[in-house]
């Protein structure tokens, strides 16, 4: 499935920040969709398709034959590695003979290859390349892919207006992704007038849709008041959707509403169950809450050595909690600041490398977040 991933670990943007109280994070950047097909609905028709060993071989003989359209789900099985060994080379050498013979996902998908070094070299110009030819033909997940290039500079100087430009005509088809990008440039006025109420009215949309990103970013606006009005019943029941389909930041989010009890009555059980469900998904945000959570007490017995354990994992990819790590650390022996970090360690080693971060938030669509 990575083959056909747009990563958004590799695609982090750095944009306007709001002023946030608390710990929950935000994030209001554009997104990727994960597949060539709109939402979930589509990757389950792709699956449905491949759902069998007996199915994959009759696609195997047509793409072989010389049908696209099979060459170009031959590729996504390898991509996927349903009924198939992952392959990313053979993904792409399948996505190449449909892409030669015009199939638009197909083209969209070598495309991709290239933007992500998938079966491979990586190379940021020739992805754009292939994307246009997919994107001037109309294709919404290609203009989608383009405008996210031109945005972040990516094979191509930085282009606000085009990205925007590429990301209306996917939009005008309800390509729920470019609607919720959109949003994104309306929010933080990039290479649009800002307009709030746009935004979230185009959140509103790619939320309808069932996509993730949007669903989460809606719920964002409801919890701030950002271009509607706020409600913080509407922000836990939008977090709540997205967290279903594995959004770490809305499983965050929602983990310190109920916390808090803001929006849904509070409950520190749950709560705590979020956050180690988000952090156990590779949120480092959800870590740190997790470790503040252990350290003060809230809704559990307070205990030190869980909040250095976390801390430290968070540590080590990537925040700023040396602050806190000075605080807890006074409250532990030696020995037990040793144990800690053996667990931490532990957990680590279970979980790979930061790498794997990067990769496990292409699956959730887990995007850039600001922490609170």
């Amino acid at each position: 499935m990575r083959a056909i991933l747009f990563s958004i670990g590799l695609l982090m943007i750095q944009t306007m920040v709001m002023s946030l109280s608390a710990w929950a994070q935000l994030s209001v950047l554009p997104a990727m969709d994960s597949f060539s097909t709109n939402g979930r609905s589509g990757q389950d028709r792709l699956d449905e398709e491949l759902h069998t060993a007996e199915q994959v071989s009759k696609i195997r003989s047509r793409a072989e034959a010389g049908s696209a359209r099979d060459q170009f789900l031959l590729g996504y099985a390898y991509s996927k590695g349903i009924t198939e060994v992952q392959d990313l080379a053979a993904a792409y050498s399948w996505y190449l003979k449909a892409a030669n013979q015009a199939e638009p996902a197909a083209i969209t998908e070598v495309g991709r290859s290239y933007v992500h070094g998938y079966g491979v070299s990586q190379d940021y110009q020739q992805g754009l390349q292939w994307l246009l030819r997919a994107a001037s033909d109309g294709y919404a997940p290609a203009q989608t892919d383009v405008g996210l290039l031109y945005f972040q500079g990516m094979g191509t100087s930085q282009d606000f207006l085009l990205a925007v430009r590429w990301w209306q005509k996917a939009a005008e088809q309800n390509y729920s992704p470019a609607q919720s990008n959109l949003g994104v440039a309306y929010l933080n006025g990039m290479g649009v007038d800002r307009d709030e109420p746009r935004a979230a009215r185009l959140f509103r949309k790619a939320a309808d849709a069932d996509l993730a990103t949007a669903q989460f970013d809606l719920a964002s606006c409801y919890e701030t008041g950002t271009g509607v009005t706020q409600d913080l019943v509407a922000a836990a029941e939008w977090y709540w959707k997205a967290a279903r389909q594995g959004h770490t930041g809305a499983q965050n989010n929602l983990a310190s509403m109920y916390r808090d009890g803001r929006g849904v009555a509070r409950d520190g059980l749950r709560g705590l169950r979020l956050f180690l469900l988000a952090a156990e998904n590779g949120n480092m945000k959800a870590a740190v809450n997790l470790a503040r959570t252990f350290d003060s007490g809230i809704g559990v017995k307070p205990d030190p050595l869980l909040a250095y354990m976390w801390l430290e994992i968070s540590a080590s990819y990537g925040e700023n909690v040396a602050d806190l790590l000075k605080s807890v650390s006074a409250k532990l022996e030696e020995r037990q600041i040793e144990q800690a970090r053996q667990q931490a360690s532990a957990w680590q080693t279970r979980h790979g490398s930061a790498a794997f971060f990067q990769l496990v938030s292409q699956d959730s669509h887990q995007e850039p977040h600001r922490g609170r």
